[in-house]
C-alpha cells in the first residue's frame, strides 16, 4: 500500500509560502551592524523546513537549491560566516527564486532553474571562498541577475487563499 503525496502538495504550498513571507520579512527588517541569532535562526528554520517539505514531494530543483541556502545560514548562525548587507541582497533574490518555483510547479508546470542555477554560483562562491569571496561577488548579485518573474510582469490582482476551518462561527 502506497500513499499518494500528491495530496499533501496544497498543504506544503501554504506552508512554503509561508515560510517564505518570514524569511523576507526577517531579512528586510535586518539590522547587519546587530545581527540577532534569533532572526538567523527564524530564517533557517522556514529554509529547512521547504528544503525538507520539498524533497520530500519530489521537489529536487527546489530542495537542491534550498540546501545551499540553508548551508550559508547554518554557517552564519553558529559564527562561522559574518553576515553582510550583500549576503541579505542574495538571501532576498534566493527568496523570489524559491517563490517562483513554488508558483511554476503550483500551476502543474515545470521550474524554470535559470535564476537558481546563477544564484546557486553566488551561493557555492561564497562557501568555496568564505569572506574573501564577498568583494568580488558584491556587484554580480543584482548585475548578473535577471529580475524575477514577478517583478518584470505587471501584477494585475491579488491571489487570496481562504480556507476556514469547520468551527470558525462557533469560535468566533
Amino acid at each position: 500500500m502506497s500513499v499518494d503525496l500528491s495530496q499533501f502538495h496544497q498543504v506544503f504550498f501554504e506552508e512554503s509560502y509561508e515560510g517564505l513571507d518570514v524569511m523576507e520579512s526577517a531579512l528586510l527588517n535586518m539590522d547587519v551592524a546587530d545581527v540577532d541569532s534569533e532572526t538567523i535562526n527564524e530564517i533557517f528554520r522556514a529554509a529547512h523546513s521547504i528544503k525538507g517539505g520539498s524533497g520530500t514531494f519530489g521537489f529536487s530543483d527546489i530542495a537542491n537549491f534550498t540546501h545551499v541556502v540553508e548551508t550559508l545560514l547554518d554557517l552564519i548562525r553558529s559564527d562561522q560566516f559574518e553576515m553582510q548587507s550583500e549576503h541579505i541582497e542574495l538571501f532576498l533574490k534566493s527568496v523570489d527564486c524559491i517563490r517562483t518555483m513554488m508558483n511554476e510547479l503550483e500551476a502543474g508546470g515545470a521550474c524554470d532553474t535559470k535564476s537558481a542555477v546563477e544564484l546557486k554560483a553566488l551561493f557555492n562562491a561564497l562557501l568555496d571562498g568564505g569572506e574573501s569571496k564577498t568583494k568580488e561577488i558584491k556587484g554580480s548579485i543584482s548585475e548578473n541577475l535577471p529580475e524575477s518573474k514577478e517583478t518584470v510582469t505587471s501584477v494585475k490582482g491579488w491571489h487570496i487563499y481562504f480556507k476556514p476551518s469547520v468551527d470558525i462561527l462557533r469560535t468566533g
